[in-house]
């Protein structure tokens, strides 16, 4: 069976399928019922939209289970051609394509896990909008408060639509490092601190990162208001999942200079 699972049919069937999924979902997302559903699934975590929130629409949900299915199927391909053709081929080899070769198949096993863990574990709250002296609550009894957006370009290019804003942050009209935002926190009932946040300079504590994605305009002339956009994330295997990834990279590139002249011998050969 495990000769099967690793053979070069299974792989290639395997990533014809996963690759007509992912077509599947490029067509679904173009439609527009469905793009406040993609959304809805981008906003939390996903296990979190599994269990409630992707049943209202079936059909993506359905894709999206088979999608997970396929990628599975992918990994049990992947774990089995490392562990029953490359493995048992470095006993007694000192040769250093084959170690590499072995040691990308080992790190994507890792990559593809970590992907899996962001799925369950942790905290996800994207695309949240907090005005000044709104809060948000974590799971874990925090909280977190804008008390302020000091922005000092026109507010009216926040109600530009998006290829003008685009346009507009291209011409320079829009300036991400003067404008900012001011979050506290509270931990247990107390305040434990006050926080800057910029556009694309974060701010991460105790394993939480906050991200302004955005500022954001509620009403119009003078009673106009200025908030902003929050992404909210937190998963205990961020740091392994970025570490293994480079890894994986490092690694990449070292078995592509291994193998720029002389093509190595994987095994599947005979597949």
């Amino acid at each position: 069976m495990w000769e099967k699972l690793s053979s070069l049919k299974f792989t290639l069937a395997s990533l014809g399928g996963l690759m007509l999924l992912l077509a599947l979902g490029m067509i679904l997302s173009r439609i527009k019922a469905f793009v406040p559903k993609f959304d809805a699934m981008n906003r939390t975590l996903l296990l979190e939209w599994l269990q409630g929130p992707a049943w209202s629409e079936p059909v993506l949900a359905i894709w999206f289970v088979v999608l997970c299915l396929m990628v599975g199927v992918m990994l049990l391909n992947l774990g089995a051609c490392t562990f029953t053709r490359l493995l048992p081929r470095l006993r007694g080899s000192s040769k250093a394509k084959g170690w590499v070769l072995t040691l990308v198949h080992l790190v994507m096993l890792a990559v593809l896990l970590g992907h899996g863990a962001e799925m369950v574990l942790g905290h996800k709250r994207e695309s949240l909008i907090l005005m000044p002296g709104q809060s948000h609550q974590l799971p874990d009894g925090s909280q977190v408060t804008l008390e302020r957006v000091d922005f000092r370009d026109d507010p009216a290019i926040l109600n530009l639509p998006y290829v003008e804003a685009r346009w507009v942050l291209v011409r320079g009209k829009f300036r991400a490092w003067d404008n900012s935002a001011e979050l506290s926190f509270m931990e247990h009932g107390h305040a434990a601190g006050r926080e800057e946040i910029r556009m694309l300079r974060p701010v991460v504590r105790d394993g939480v990162r906050y991200t302004l994605m955005e500022y954001y305009r509620q009403g119009q002339g003078a009673e106009a208001r200025v908030g902003v956009m929050l992404a909210i994330t937190s998963n205990p295997l961020t740091t392994l999942f970025f570490v293994a990834y480079a890894l994986w990279v490092v690694l990449y590139a070292a078995l592509a200079a291994l193998t720029w002249r002389t093509p190595i011998e994987n095994g599947n050969s005979t597949r």
